[in-house]
């Protein structure tokens, strides 16, 4: 050390260590966020095609008369990846049926779907 001379600041050293810290934790955070955002997408579709199960359902279950058979489309522009297949099918019961409503959509590359069955009586 140089007498006289008070040596004041960072070092080369300590500032690259400091900034490897600082970029470290950076693409950490960003990385837990981009978990969230996934995470929270993928439920969201899960919940829409839920309820879009659920509202194909009822509405079969609405209908006066029960006709066993099989139908498939889409939700048009509202929801315009997503496909829906229905099928109501007879049981061993008579007058019983078990209908059936899946909804596909894809999802990062890959299809996911969901299932609700339940089961209708003639009236």
């Amino acid at each position: 050390m140089i007498a006289g001379r008070d040596r004041t600041g960072f070092s080369l050293v300590e500032m690259v260590a400091a900034v490897a810290i600082f970029s470290v934790s950076v693409v950490a955070t960003l990385e837990v966020f981009t978990l969230c955002v996934r995470a929270t997408t993928a439920s969201l579709n899960h919940s829409r095609a839920a309820l879009l199960a659920q509202g194909l359902l009822e509405e079969t279950l609405a209908q006066e008369e029960v006709i066993p058979g099989s139908e498939q489309g889409d939700f048009g522009e509202a929801f315009p990846n997503a496909t829906w297949t229905l099928d109501v099918l007879e049981t061993e019961t008579e007058g019983l049926y078990e209908a059936q409503a899946v909804v596909s959509w894809p999802e990062r590359g890959k299809d996911k779907a969901l299932a609700l069955t339940t089961l209708m009586a003639e009236r």
